[in-house]
């Protein structure tokens, strides 16, 4: 049903069966006629046209002889299916309930508003425009749209369209089922594609794991990828960020940056001009870093042999905002021994640990000076099976048994149908 709500929202966003297209008499050439009714051809190339616009403002190339010879394809045989629906509407009696009615009419009338509030934004007009300068430029923009055939009334008019073609659509796939077993092999074949991706390769494993964060971070959750299986080897580590004062971390930092930029010179036989970084100097910094920090470290080191909890003191010490409230510090942070995403010297710290419970001495990182916490080891392998889960599933394998079956009802639709096409329109059908 998702895909199917894709292509009709596609066509109320366009407005490309608004009400004065579908009342086109011009005496065009006809395209195609489906039972009696014709498809004319400034019909065709209107959506056409639109169909074309809206691929290339997200980026497609409409130009080439490919794309060019799809979008003229999906451009009539879309316009025939939305045909045959309409005919099927009116032959089964699918209507609209009175508050089906009063919602469709309450969407157009607001996504009329909101279109029209931006176009007067492409148009300059601003919150500091005057009320003067604010309407001049709606008159205009009002008769620029009756022209194009968009008004108000024509929102309305295809809003209530697109409810009567969802209402068609869920009688035309009410009779779609997932088998039994279907969502339990399709969870196997999740895990195993998973398992043979991430198994060995838990740097893999985080960049996904990073890419899903991101996602919805920034709402972009077409790019989320769900995962299905969890490399073994994990640690759940908690940790105090110990803040240092900027002065002395920037000075560690430099002179560990401009340390490695030469060992790396060096290997590589090239010669260090100016003045070097000794590895003494280095030290020095990070000792330093230690140092200032050191009251801090031992003040934690008493309260925890006082028999204080780690978790307890993390909110009281740490300069890490991602490891501050409850919720957090209870989920602790995930580290692997090929992990990718983690401080320098992390990594190596938290393996060095040998039991649960055990804390690390006061290490240097990039940003400050950790003590951390081995609280246990993270399940790997398969991601449970839960309800929710399992549902998620269910509905997946739902809506591709829907999809299915709403392409068998149109096909034969079709079949039935006494459709003849033109002969330009049959030049270009057969390759699809």
């Amino acid at each position: 049903m998702k895909m199917i709500k894709r292509l009709l929202a596609l066509i109320a966003a366009l407005a490309l069966l608004s009400a004065a297209a579908l009342a086109e008499t011009a005496p065009d050439d006809v395209m195609a006629t489906i039972n009696g009714v014709a498809i004319t051809r400034q019909t065709y190339e209107s959506y056409l046209q639109n169909l074309s616009e809206y691929y290339a403002y997200y980026g497609y190339d409409v130009t080439s002889a490919e794309n060019t010879a799809y979008l003229r394809y999906l451009s009539l045989s879309t316009l025939v299916q939305l045909t045959l629906m309409d005919q099927k509407i009116a032959e089964m009696g699918v209507t609209l309930t009175a508050d089906e009615l009063a919602a469709a009419q309450e969407e157009g009338r607001s996504l009329w508003v909101q279109d029209v509030s931006n176009a007067l934004s492409y148009r300059g007009v601003t919150s500091e425009s005057s009320e003067a300068e604010r309407a001049a430029v709606m008159v205009q923009l009002l008769a620029d749209l009756e022209a194009l055939g968009y008004t108000e009334e024509s929102y309305i008019a295809e809003s209530v369209s697109s409810a009567l073609y969802l209402k068609l659509e869920a009688l035309m796939v009410e009779g779609a089922t997932v088998p039994e077993g279907e969502v339990q092999y399709l969870y196997e074949q999740l895990v195993e594609e998973d398992r043979q991706r991430y198994a060995e390769d838990a740097a893999a494993y985080e960049s996904t794991c990073q890419m899903n964060a991101f996602a919805q971070m920034t709402g972009m959750t077409e790019y989320y990828q769900d995962v299905w299986y969890i490399p073994e080897g994990y640690r759940i580590m908690t940790h105090i960020l110990l803040p240092v004062d900027a002065a002395t971390l920037e000075a560690w930092s430099e002179l560990q940056a401009v340390y490695e930029e030469q060992q790396i010179l060096l290997e590589e036989g090239g010669a260090i001009t100016g003045e070097a970084v000794t590895a003494e100097e280095v030290e020095n910094a990070r000792l330093a870093m230690l140092t200032s920090t050191q009251a801090q470290a031992d003040e934690i080191a008493s309260r925890l042999a006082a028999g204080e909890s780690f978790a307890s003191l993390i909110p009281l010490y740490t300069a890490d905002e991602s490891m501050n409230e409850e919720a957090e510090i209870a989920a602790g942070y995930p580290i692997h021994m090929d992990s990718i995403f983690c401080p320098a010297g992390y990594r190596d710290a938290a393996f060095a640990l040998a039991q649960h419970g055990d804390v690390s001495a006061p290490f240097v990182s990039d940003d400050g000076v950790y003590i951390l916490c081995y609280v246990s080891d993270a399940q790997g392998g398969p991601v449970a099976l839960t309800t929710e889960l399992h549902a998620a599933l269910h509905a997946q394998l739902l809506e591709e048994a829907q999809a299915a079956l709403y392409q068998q009802t149109m096909a034969a639709w079709e079949a039935e149908a006494d459709i003849v096409y033109s002969d330009e329109a049959l030049s270009f059908l057969p390759a699809y």
